[in-house]
């Protein structure tokens, strides 16, 4: 009997739904995730080593740093991201040197979907242009001034997410040229309430609440200002406001709430060229983007060829898959790269360009990139098209099979066709 077993899965709602199945058939077992409490991660961490709990199912969040040497078998639910990925997995049964087991289900349509998926940080040099314009503005050159970007808005603004947009800015903080230096991310927005002194008599004898008011602008009562528009207009950082008005807060003269969490950053050196960054910065990150449908794709062929083999041969299935895995990951990682993508991902399809034409027409009111169009076509939300309302499409994820970028480029084409049919109309 194996004693531990981990579980990896690729979504969130999959460790929840197989650890229930496990635990209604009379087995300890724990879903674990990044969406859950950091309390709650730890404890299951802690049930883990200590053998109350003998499964534990998780997404990747799960392993980095684990202290158990007894992990008697590693399963995948679903095919990795990568053969690096697979490889430290697999890793973590049997460092006690004895007899683990690792087994992978793998299933063609959740291949295509997270395939859809590694689009999903993608972005064009419109976008990346708008978002560069946008953080250095005429209002952030000023010296010195702390500048904000809310987070939610501008993802939505641009359609990047935001593990995008910090990665842009981390970029231009690290990169060849210093452009600019990050600060602590906050919550931006305060909504102040004064209770005893009047705001004038704090005022008087507080350089930070006179430039608040100053700031500020009053809504039923409340004085609503920007935090790092009152720090750069005194010269402080925006911790020192945060720090000054928890005081007040304990002296009972204040009560404040804080929204919209945003990235806040100084400039240090305007780009030169805005076109010619942003060209540097959408390559940089289409290949990223590439890398990582790649080593998908790779670790796909690996387990497919596995699968193929079993198939042939007359040893054990178990025999020949490990043998044919064994032989794909050192050729891998000895620098041989050669993978097929599999068939089942097609270049072309006849229907498409009628189909996304469909779709612009019964969606005029949205304005659409090629990007976005393609997203939809494979069932990927985004910022600016979320899930929660444009999977009510009857085209979501209609053309998951197809390759992204065919799809980009028929939609660029029929982008086209409409602003052609339009002028004409409109002469």
């Amino acid at each position: 009997k194996i004693k531990s077993i981990i579980v990896y899965c690729k979504f969130q709602y999959e460790t929840d739904m197989i650890s229930k199945f496990l635990r209604d058939n009379n087995i300890t077992a724990k879903g674990y995730h990044s969406g859950l409490p950091a309390k709650d991660r730890i404890r299951i961490q802690e049930s883990f080593c200590s053998n109350k709990i003998r499964v534990v199912v998780a997404t990747v969040a799960f392993g980095m740093g684990l202290d158990k040497g007894d992990v008697g078998a590693v399963i995948h639910f679903s095919v990795p991201g990568s053969l690096e990925e697979y490889v430290q997995e697999i890793g973590r049964a049997g460092r006690d040197g004895r007899l683990s087991y690792c087994h992978l289900f793998y299933e063609a349509d959740t291949y295509l979907k997270l395939r859809s998926l590694s689009h999903s940080d993608g972005v064009d040099e419109y976008a990346v242009g708008k978002f560069l314009t946008h953080v250095f503005s005429s209002e952030t050159k000023q010296h010195e001034k702390i500048c904000s970007l809310v987070i939610e808005s501008a993802s939505h603004k641009f359609d990047m997410k935001e593990e995008v947009m910090q990665t842009i800015l981390t970029h231009l903080e690290l990169g060849e040229v210093q452009y600019l230096r990050m600060l602590p991310q906050i919550n931006v927005c305060c909504t102040l309430n004064f209770h005893k002194s009047s705001p004038n008599t704090l005022a008087a004898r507080n350089i930070i609440v006179a430039s608040i008011l100053k700031k500020s602008h009053v809504k039923q009562g409340l004085h609503v200002f920007d935090i790092p528009a009152v720090a750069s207009s005194i010269g402080v950082a925006t911790t020192d406001v945060l720090a000054e008005i928890q005081i007040l807060k304990m002296k009972g003269e204040v009560t404040y709430e804080m929204k919209d969490p945003a990235f806040c950053y100084t400039i240090l050196e305007v780009p030169k060229e805005i076109c010619s960054l942003s060209s540097h910065l959408t390559k940089w990150l289409a290949e990223i983007e590439t890398c990582k449908v790649r080593k998908l794709d790779i670790m796909s062929s690996a387990a497919v060829a596995a699968i193929n083999v079993s198939n042939t041969s007359e040893l054990s299935s178990g025999v020949t898959q490990t043998q044919s895995l064994q032989s794909r990951i050192l050729d891998y990682f000895n620098g041989d790269e050669n993978c097929d993508i599999p068939s089942k991902t097609t270049q072309n399809c006849s229907f498409l360009r009628a189909d996304i034409k469909v779709f612009l027409q019964s969606n005029r009111q949205a304005k659409f990139t090629p990007r976005a169009i393609a997203r939809i076509m494979h069932g990927v939300g985004s910022p600016a098209f979320p899930n929660s309302v444009w999977s009510k499409t009857h085209f979501w994820g209609r053309y998951m099979s197809v390759d992204f970028s065919v799809i980009m480029e028929a939609a660029q084409t029929e982008l086209l066709n409409c602003v052609d049919r339009n002028a004409a109309l409109a002469t």
